[in-house]
């Protein structure tokens, strides 16, 4: 969620929202772990000494290592197919007076690309008036104020904290504009932020789904890279859950962490610290990346420095060119981050707070559906629908609520 980073910053879902991106066909897992074959060739003792208790045997110690592979493949299956469909289900009260909702567009490729297209869609099926603000990530402030000072009814914003722009948030509320708010971790509120989608009940369903993936495709033997922005609140989240995944199904996996920051991303210099980071590693073998635009030209990077064989590239909250690769072969999964369907859900939440309505399902909905991409043909379908990914019918199950 960047969608989550540039959703996260905005998430570059998040920051917006991901990449968030993930989101969001899926994986086959690896069977069989490669590190119980000796174990188990090892008899327990068969007295113990008077007093003490017999050490855990080698079988042992193997079986729980087979039931932890067994318990991450099964959630890599689980996600071979979308875990839900849009999470609100009750029908506006009544139809939704005409209003205007400002959305504050990151600073990041995913902001532009997926989520504008969700708020124009969303907004046109009201009948209500879009204003898009671009928004400096790291400096929201006066994408904020220029709402405010708009009179705008609504502003909605991706992958930010509260503290970014505290003193105008205080100004909106003053003048009765409500904040929605996507891809970030603090919690809603009635006298703060309306809602919060993509926050970290949604990173700690995505993060640990994805390393359960390389545990299970490595069979237990993932040595994995971690690519991101902590900059971004989400982002953080995320990663932390990813290396406490690793750490508590697969003991003998590791992990290292690789924290860039956003004038890195845009400055092009995330490849040459990958592959910096790869050669000074030979044991890496995977390398994650917290959201889709983190890994722009590794690919090519790796290849001409010899080490495209030696890992595997995957995430959470793709962007296009992660489906290209998957599409070519040169990445191996991301998860679905819904980015488009986030700003259908603020879009929602905006009208029901027009009518008076309370979020009662806000919460429900905060933890945005996913799904794997691991195949080429699933990515290619992806691909030919705006490069975004959404449950199926989602746009149409938001319009029948909203009786339009």
């Amino acid at each position: 969620m960047l969608v989550a980073v540039l959703l996260a910053s905005a998430l570059v879902a998040v920051a917006c929202g991901s990449s968030k991106k993930a989101t969001p066909a899926a994986t086959t897992a690896a069977s069989g772990a490669t590190t119980v074959a000796a174990a188990t060739t090892a008899k327990p003792a068969t007295t113990a000494a008077a007093g003490t208790t017999a050490a855990p045997t080698a079988t042992t110690a193997a079986a729980a290592g087979d039931a932890g592979l067994a318990a991450v493949k099964a959630n890599v299956d689980k996600f071979s197919k979308a875990d839900g469909g849009i999470g609100v289900k009750t029908p506006l009260t009544g139809k939704a007076p005409k209003k205007t909702i400002a959305w504050l567009e990151c600073d990041v490729p995913t902001c532009s690309a997926y989520l504008t297209p969700g708020f124009k869609a969303a907004t046109t099926a009201l009948g209500w008036t879009l204003k898009i603000i671009p928004m400096k990530s790291t400096e929201p402030g006066p994408a904020f104020q220029e709402a405010i000072d708009a009179k705008v009814d609504y502003i909605a914003s991706t992958g930010l904290g509260i503290a970014q722009y505290q003193p105008q948030l205080d100004a909106a509320n003053k003048a009765g504009i409500k904040v929605l708010s996507c891809f970030g971790t603090d919690d809603p509120s009635p006298t703060t932020i309306q809602m919060q989608c993509g926050d970290e009940s949604f990173v700690q369903k995505t993060g640990p789904l994805m390393a359960d993936w390389a545990i299970a495709k490595s069979n237990g033997a993932a040595n994995i890279l971690i690519v991101s922005i902590p900059d971004f609140p989400i982002l953080k989240v995320e990663t932390d859950e990813v290396v406490k995944e690793i750490k508590s199904k697969c003991p003998k996996c590791t992990s290292e962490e690789l924290n860039v920051t956003l004038a890195d991303l845009i400055g092009g210099k995330v490849p040459a610290s990958v592959v910096s980071k790869v050669q000074a590693n030979s044991k890496l073998n995977y390398v994650f990346y917290s959201f889709g635009d983190l890994p722009g030209g590794v690919t090519a990077a790796l290849t001409s420095a010899g080490l495209n064989k030696q890992v595997t590239q995957f995430g959470q909250d793709f962007s296009t060119i992660d489906l290209d690769e998957i599409i070519a072969g040169t990445m191996g999964a991301w998860s679905a981050d819904p980015k488009g369907y986030a700003g259908w859900l603020m879009v929602d939440a905006a009208a029901r707070l027009s009518l008076g309505m309370p979020l009662t399902e806000e919460r429900a909905a905060a933890s945005l559906p996913s799904v794997i991409v691991d195949k080429a043909d699933f990515a290619t379908t992806i691909k030919g629908t705006n490069g975004d990914w959404a449950p199926t019918g989602a746009d149409a199950a938001f319009k029948k609520l909203w009786g339009v």
